[in-house]
Parts: structure tokens; sequence; C-alpha cells
């Protein structure tokens, strides 16, 4: 797993990571989001790396579902555009949609919004959205980065119990991880 990072996520969070995870992905809207983590939520994990995802539905309009993701990290306290490496990452969640032109909308928002867009969705489908960057859900078990240069995390394994509820593990690869946010309301 080198150059990788270990990452959780969770609908409704645990009480503190998972061993060996140093970066989080949790959620803060969208018209398909199971739970939307409060700050409190957000601040547990405070020393992770943080990735926040929007869950669209595909009758949102695209950009104002890009500015309301926007809006909602901010609003956490993510600031952009304060990474070393450039603006930090918004997950739009896919799942098994493809909609091309919706997420082109969606990402121009975001990047708009001052941050750097990036996809989630099934290793099957998530590739006909033609996303500059690419996380991918693909439960094979298998901690590497399948699918070509766009893909900067994959999803491995799904729904394990920890901590009194499901998480989900992925890994990530340098470029990712290094645009995660360190904790809302630090800058």
């Amino acid at each position: 797993m080198t150059g990788l990072f270990r990452c959780f996520d969770a609908a409704y969070p645990p009480a503190a990571s998972p061993p060996g995870c140093s970066a989080v992905l949790g959620y803060i809207g969208g018209s398909r989001a199971t739970n939307i983590w409060d700050l409190q939520q957000w601040l547990r994990f405070a020393h992770l790396r943080q990735f926040p995802c929007w869950v669209p539905a595909m009758t949102d309009s695209p950009s104002e579902a890009g500015q309301f993701a926007v809006r909602a990290a901010r609003e956490l306290g993510w600031a952009p555009n304060n990474t070393n490496v450039g603006p930090r990452v918004i997950v739009g969640d896919m799942e098994t949609i493809v909609d091309p032109s919706w997420y082109r909308l969606w990402a121009a928002a975001v990047t708009a919004g001052g941050f750097t867009p990036v996809a989630y969705g099934s290793l099957s489908t998530i590739f006909a959205n033609r996303a500059a960057s690419v996380w991918v859900a693909a439960w094979d078990g298998k901690q590497d980065l399948p699918g070509g240069t766009t893909v900067h995390g994959h999803q491995y394994a799904a729904d394990q119990p920890y901590g009194g509820t499901e998480v989900d593990y992925s890994v990530v690869d340098e470029w990712l991880y290094n645009r995660g946010g360190v904790g809302p309301r630090h800058g």
C-alpha cells in the first residue's frame, strides 16, 4: 500500500476512526444524502484528512447543487485554495448515475467556488461521466487504484461493522490526500 492512505466513510459516523485510517469522507448535503454530518461529527475526526461529499439527485440543478456544496463546505469552516498543492476537494457522489453534462456543470460550479471536484461512483459507470478526477467504488478487497490515471481513490470494502455502525474503506493516493482538509473551522 505504498503511496496510498486508508480512508473510511459512513452515513452515520462512529465515535472514533477505525484503526489505520488517516482520512475520512463524510456527507455535507445533497438530495440523496442519507445523513448529513453536523459540525460535531466532523470535529470528531479533526486529526484526519477530510473529504466532504455532496450526494445530488439528477433532478437538482447541477450549477445550484455545486454552489450549495461549496456553501456547505464553507459553512463547516473549510476554506478553498489553502492547501500547498491546490484547492481542497469536494466529492460528488454519482453512484451508478451516468450524466456527463450534469456532472460537468456541477464540477464547474465547484471549481468556480474555489474547490476541486472529484466524481465518486461505481467502477462500471463512473468513467462515463468524463470527470477529470475519480474515486471509484469496486468492492474487490484490493487496496489499489484500478482504472487509469484519473483515479485517485478506490473504495474497496463496504458495510463493514465498526463502532456500532457500518463503515466503508477506501485508499486514496497522495494527490487526493494532499487536497483533503484538516478539520473544519481550522482554515
